[in-house]
């Protein structure tokens, strides 16, 4: 997993329509403050000492700490999307799967992510259209992605389901298991074998509610047929 650092930097760095150093500057400072003290906590007096501008500067960008949240919002959904790639199902449905899960948990599921979703859900009562946005732009995009995947082994022959938005859903649920929690909580991080083991399992247990019996039964007669000879 990517360090913070890393994250901030890549960050700023997908901002294409930023116009100056100095709005990159604010845009980084209130991302740093958001996520340290939370939204409720962090004034824009902060975010322009922080950045070192004027309130005015900042201000002419942003014209609330609402809308400057709101484009944060967008600009991490953003980033994270570019970071999760979709495998091709020519490399085999398992594997294709185990490809976009463990990058799914390497993107998703950082304490930065975590801590970064806990700051929009503490706005919920008061700045419902935030959390709405984080879900549009985030969280249902990538279900979404997920459910063209599975159409598409579905096309292929390899998965039988009625709704893949539900199967995709389900498959995500499988594979992430109690790391969101663990994660939100400050645990002790899980090993690589333990993420590893987590997604495999999650995977196996997708496979048998969904892979095709077709497709099972001409993988069981192989592998006899294998071991007959």
């Amino acid at each position: 997993m990517k360090s913070p650092s890393t994250d901030h930097a890549a960050a700023g760095s997908t901002e294409a329509h930023v116009a100056g150093r100095k709005e990159c500057s604010v845009i980084e400072a209130a991302r740093k403050l958001f996520l340290e003290q939370g939204f409720a906590e962090t004034s824009m007096d902060a975010i322009a000492r922080s950045a070192c501008v004027s309130k005015a500067t900042l201000y002419a960008y942003f014209p609330s700490k609402e809308a400057l949240f709101a484009h944060l919002i967008e600009a991490e959904c953003r980033l994270k999307a570019s970071r999760l790639q979709m495998p091709d199902l020519d490399i085999g449905l398992v594997e294709a799967l185990r490809s976009f899960a463990l990058q799914f948990v390497d993107v998703y599921l950082t304490p930065e992510s975590m801590a970064f979703f806990q700051a929009i859900s503490s706005e919920r009562m008061r700045f419902p259209q935030l959390c709405r946005l984080f879900f549009e732009s985030g969280p249902k995009n990538e279900l979404m992605r997920v459910a063209a995947l599975l159409e598409e082994a579905k096309a292929r022959g390899l998965l039988t389901f009625s709704d893949a938005t539900e199967a995709a859903s389900h498959f995500l649920s499988l594979v992430r298991g109690d790391l969101p929690l663990h994660t939100a909580l400050g645990l002790e991080p899980r090993t690589e074998t333990s993420v590893d083991a987590m997604v495999d399992a999650g995977i196996g247990v997708f496979l048998r509610a969904y892979r095709r019996a077709e497709t099972s039964r001409v993988g069981t007669r192989r592998r006899k047929r294998t071991a007959s000879n």
